[in-house]
């Protein structure tokens, strides 16, 4: 298992949820966010605003090349400006980031979500 990590422009959460959860999914929740980032470094890398949705995702590894793929063909994912998209290791959370996300879990799933 590993963690998806997809940083997005909100437009587009809705695609990308739903090709992230088109596979085997254990667990999906967003976050949103917003960068703190200098205008000097938007622009150096194109980004024009900085409010994002964070989707984490807990997937399967087999599905990872697959989603990365599905992003890229039907988003266009690696253009500038749609987002990034990264995994790491559930083993390489911390203790309290596993915290959040089971209580994050845990109330999705008794608000019936």
């Amino acid at each position: 298992m590993k963690l998806l990590i997809s940083i997005i422009p909100k437009d587009i959460h809705d695609e990308v949820a739903h090709i992230v959860g088109g596979f085997k999914l254990d667990f999906q929740t967003t976050i949103p966010g917003k960068g703190t980032a200098t205008s000097e470094i938007l622009e150096y890398f194109s980004l024009g605003e900085t409010e994002r949705d964070v989707i984490i995702s807990l997937i399967d590894d087999d599905d990872i090349q697959l989603i990365f793929d599905r992003l890229k063909e039907e988003l266009d994912f690696l253009d500038s400006g749609r987002g990034v998209a990264f995994t790491i290791s559930v083993d390489a959370i911390s203790k309290l980031g596993y915290k959040f996300l089971y209580q994050d879990f845990m109330e999705e799933q008794s608000n019936g979500k």
